[in-house]
């Protein structure tokens, strides 16, 4: 316990999260097999009902249909994804301590607050959401307004509208940013849920302050590397179908067209599950990180450890030598 609670940088923790994944891969990828397995599913259902001749429908009956079909999978997907994140927190937790556990044991903990973690995932995205759409406010506005009264008025210099736009272009920038820092902040609030169990606001709450200071650089380089990773994965599985296309393969043999979708289907699940679990063990990682920085977390366990003992000295029988 000693050595896994001690401060670390973010290439130690990088190099704890790679540790982790690979002495416990089957652990780790079994528990974030469950969003990709769903958003594969949901891909051939669509795939199969392309495939089935089905009834003539108008087209506002069309797009009801498909859009209810999205928002299911949307809803799925993001149940899932609460699912598989919690039980990802909760196993690094464990095995992060030296402590066994199974993928049964991930799940069944993390059932009862399946629905606190999807309220933590809906309200962050959100907040970016907003955020992002303030900077593309920012972005829009002034440009509508300067070709507004560009239009109406020749009288403008030409000067003011080259440093309007570079202030918009700024603008734009500092907003986006803010919006980029504002999610990182809130990566932490699903491993506060876990492993301090408090609601939903509160865990909010508990990420903004422990992700303060540079530890929004440490969560964004992490967040950043992990994209990288999933992108990379996704693209050496890809290599077979962009050869084929290349080749023009559809096109001398079109039975291969369902084989090839397919194939894209089933990378795309391998390439979610090997990278899934990246980011969120990481960002475990970092939450146990940030408690030993700003609340010395390791002496309060420690001090728990020695309680225990001494409950456990003074309940057991005394010895007859």
């Amino acid at each position: 316990m000693d050595s896994t609670l001690r401060p670390m940088s973010t290439g130690q923790v990088l190099d704890r999260t790679f540790h982790l994944y690979r002495n416990n891969f089957l652990l780790f990828a079994g528990i974030a097999a469950l969003p990709p397995a769903v958003f594969l599913l949901g891909q051939a259902g669509f795939f199969l009902l392309a495939l089935i001749p089905a009834p003539r429908l108008g087209f506002l009956e069309s797009g009801v249909a498909f859009a209810i079909g999205i928002a299911g999978l949307v809803v799925l997907y993001l149940l899932a994804l609460s699912f598989a994140t919690g039980a990802t927190v909760y196993a690094v937790s464990r095995v992060h301590l030296g402590h066994p556990v199974k993928i049964s044991e991930s799940y069944k903990v993390i059932r009862p607050l399946l629905w606190r973690i999807t309220r933590i995932w809906i309200s962050v995205a959100i907040r970016f959401a907003g955020a992002f759409l303030v900077a593309v406010a920012v972005l829009i506005a002034p440009t509508t307004i300067m070709r507004i009264v560009g239009g109406s008025s020749a009288a403008i210099p030409t000067i003011v509208y080259w440093v309007g736009g570079v202030l918009v272009v700024v603008a734009f920038v500092v907003c986006a940013i803010w919006s980029l820092r504002l999610y990182c902040s809130y990566q932490l609030a699903v491993p506060a849920c876990v492993l301090e169990g408090l609601g939903a606001v509160a865990c909010l709450k508990r990420s903004r302050f422990l992700s303060k200071g540079k530890t929004v650089q440490r969560i964004l380089l992490v967040l950043f590397l992990s994209l990288i990773l999933t992108y990379a994965l996704s693209l050496a599985f890809s290599i077979p179908l962009y050869v084929a296309l290349a080749a023009g393969a559809t096109e001398k043999m079109p039975g291969l067209a369902i084989p090839i979708a397919i194939w894209q289907y089933v990378s795309g699940f391998v390439a979610g599950t090997l990278a899934g679990p990246i980011a969120t063990i990481a960002l475990a990682l970092l939450y146990y990180d940030e408690r030993v920085r700003k609340e010395a977390f390791d002496l309060q366990l420690m001090m728990d450890a020695v309680g225990q003992q001494q409950q456990m000295n003074v309940a057991a029988p005394p010895t007859i030598g």
